[in-house]
């Protein structure tokens, strides 16, 4: 009887994590799908027609690989991007890196790396779908990126965007679409620069 009773008992524990396992996978895939959305209705509504389409579709892969051929990010690791953007905010990373990767793209992406056009998908997750809740990382880490904005201190090695990276479980961060935010502001810091 206290055998059945311990099976029973490591059932339930299995079943309750296996359920958060499935809420986490479907908060990933209802938020992929969000930003693709966005992101497809941003390359056919509001970017000029130049650029070939695939370059559109994955520029912030092309961005992360021009950054790490260049050697600006070491790692993809949540580590590799607060290098990164502390790199950023120094202006270590040459105005001629952005030169010639808009040079090799044969257009200006800047449309493209739209600041916090994801964060309203961590609000539709929340929201009317309530696939998530306070106790969920994306809950801390909206909290956080917000502390960021309210404090006007919009540079990329700001302590508030390093805090909000850090929310961010690294498991979660080999994803791309929860490093397209960093991307984008890593990209809109140099524009502004120049």
């Amino acid at each position: 009887m206290k055998r059945l009773l311990q099976i029973i008992i490591l059932l339930l524990i299995t079943a309750c994590g296996s359920t958060k396992y499935a809420d986490d996978r479907i908060a990933d895939e209802k938020f992929e799908l969000c930003s693709e959305i966005k992101y497809n209705r941003l390359i056919t509504e509001f970017t000029p027609i130049e650029g070939k389409l695939i370059y559109k579709q994955n520029i912030h892969s092309l961005l992360e690989n021009a950054l790490i051929q260049e050697k600006y990010l070491t790692k993809i690791s949540k580590n590799g991007y607060s290098e990164l953007l502390q790199k950023a905010g120094r202006k270590e990373i040459s105005p001629e890196f952005f030169e010639k990767f808009k040079s090799d793209l044969e257009f200006d992406p800047y449309m493209l790396f739209p600041i916090n056009s994801y964060l309203s998908c961590y609000g539709f997750l929340f929201d009317p779908l309530k696939i998530l809740d306070k106790s969920n990382w994306q809950y801390d880490f909206v909290l956080a990126y917000n502390k960021f904005e309210a404090y006007g201190d919009l540079k990329s090695d700001s302590k508030y965007l390093i805090d909000a990276l850090n929310k961010i479980p690294e498991e979660k961060f080999q994803l791309i679409i929860y490093r397209k935010l960093f991307l984008d502001l890593i990209y809109v810091t140099y524009t502004q620069l120049n």
